[in-house]
């Protein structure tokens, strides 16, 4: 961008010493009469026109600004960002940035200052704690530049628009807490048992043994080594768990800290997703609400994970009913093979827990359902809190009810035949973690 090019794509404000300077001539005006208020008029227009031509003048300078930071921002965290300026011209500057911040988002600092000398470079940093997740855009950056002189500044709008996203953070601000309680829970002996016969994946050759099966001979390599070899097989032990997330009105509601259910609820699977993959399982997904929303056939490895975490970072509760006969139709048409179904959300009200029960004899033909749910703990609280005055009478008898309601409902789903993992919503992950390691290690899949 040319000096002329870059002076049109700025404009000027006052810079700090302007007003300060233009007082000095009140004492002027009031003291010398006409020719004294003419001359203070005439001081001012001179500094407002010298004010004027400092900022064209240093509109010419402006930098070259960038904006750079982490393509994955992270949900509830302090994400880096840096600015990063160039100063091409052949005199020291003294600059002011601000960036244009999503909806909702504030940095800190909201203001970067920095001098930089004659064709230099400065890197600037501030931080910013994403309140949801999804898709955000940045704005533009804008850089005000001062001179020595202070009387003139130019404000540069630099091009800066762009769209990052902010994905889930799995273990939120206790995370090397619940990572340590996970590593705790994490088996580190399960792994695949050697057996002769039947089906499995091939793993090595060694000499025959009286009592092998004859099926099991590799002809190939017995004509090869004028003795007979077996074929020794590696049983598959890998599972299919498929998360369902109940994406529905209920779960817009947020919980104490702020964060949606379905925050916490993204959150759980996305952890559980991580350690079922590490146990070599196949981990599929499926978001519904009143009819399914996102489906994520089961995978193994990395790359799976990956695909998880794409297909849910922007999700939002939609607020409408939960038509559980749909998911159920659509689990059994999709995901033919045998699966740990864990179905994660607000899922012990009436309105839901009854339809799950209805349609759990027909999903339990050929798959295991596990319900995990959010705790209310100001309900527990509040149910078991003496009653001073009335008011707080009325109060604990309402949480009360609550809690009996929510036990009648855990005890109905148990009774249809599907498992229930209750804890708070910061609990949740570790909750369901802990059960499905259960399930694995007493080999119920």
């Amino acid at each position: 961008m040319s000096d002329d090019e870059r002076a049109k794509a700025t404009r000027w404000a006052p810079g700090a010493r302007l007003a300060p300077a233009a007082l000095a001539a009140i004492p002027l005006a009031l003291g010398g009469g006409t020719l004294g208020f003419v001359g203070s008029l005439a001081f001012d227009a001179a500094l407002v026109i010298g004010a004027a031509i400092d900022a064209r003048r240093l509109a010419a300078r402006a930098p070259h600004a960038e904006r750079h930071h982490d393509p994955r921002l992270v949900l509830g965290a302090r994400n880096r960002v840096a600015i990063r300026l160039h100063n091409a011209s052949e005199h020291a500057i003294r600059v002011t940035v601000r960036d244009d911040l999503p909806d909702g988002w504030r940095a800190d600092p909201d203001e970067l200052v920095a001098e930089i000398p004659a064709h230099a470079r400065r890197e600037l940093v501030y931080h910013v704690v994403p309140p949801a997740r999804g898709v955000a855009r940045f704005g533009d950056l804008h850089v005000r530049i001062e001179g020595g002189l202070g009387l003139g500044a130019a404000i540069a709008s630099v091009p800066a628009a762009e769209e990052t996203r902010v994905y889930p953070n799995v273990l939120g601000t206790r995370r090397r807490e619940l990572a340590m309680r996970v590593s705790r829970l994490v088996a580190p002996g399960m792994r695949s048992v050697r057996v002769l016969g039947g089906g499995g994946e091939f793993e090595q050759l060694r000499e025959y043994v009286h009592g092998d099966p004859f099926r099991d001979l590799d002809w190939k390599s017995t004509a090869k080594r004028h003795r007979p070899v077996t074929r020794v097989l590696q049983q598959e032990r890998s599972q299919q768990v498929l998360l369902a997330i109940d994406a529905g009105r209920m779960m817009a509601s947020r919980a104490g800290d702020g964060s949606t259910k379905l925050d916490h609820a993204i959150h759980a699977a996305l952890l559980l997703a991580y350690v079922a993959l590490r146990q070599g399982d196949r981990v599929g997904l499926v978001v519904f609400a009143s009819d399914v929303r996102v489906f994520v056939p089961p995978g193994r490895g990395a790359t799976q994970y990956r695909r998880l975490l794409e297909a849910v970072f922007a999700v939002e509760a939609e607020l409408t009913h939960v038509d559980v006969r749909r998911l159920v139709d659509f689990v059994r048409a999709r995901v033919p093979r045998r699966a740990l179904v864990v179905l994660l959300g607000d899922l012990l009200d009436e309105a839901h827990a009854m339809p799950l029960a209805t349609h759990a004899a027909v999903l339990r033909r050929k798959h295991l359902p596990l319900c995990v749910t959010m705790r209310d703990p100001v309900a527990d609280e509040l149910a078991s809190a003496p009653a001073a005055r009335d008011h707080d009478a009325y109060v604990r008898a309402a949480a009360a009810d609550l809690v009996a309601e929510r036990a009648a409902m855990k005890a109905h789903l148990r009774h249809a035949g599907i498992g229930v993992v209750e804890a708070p919503p910061g609990e949740l992950g570790v909750a369901a973690v802990g059960r499905y390691l259960e399930l694995k290690a007493r080999s119920v899949l």
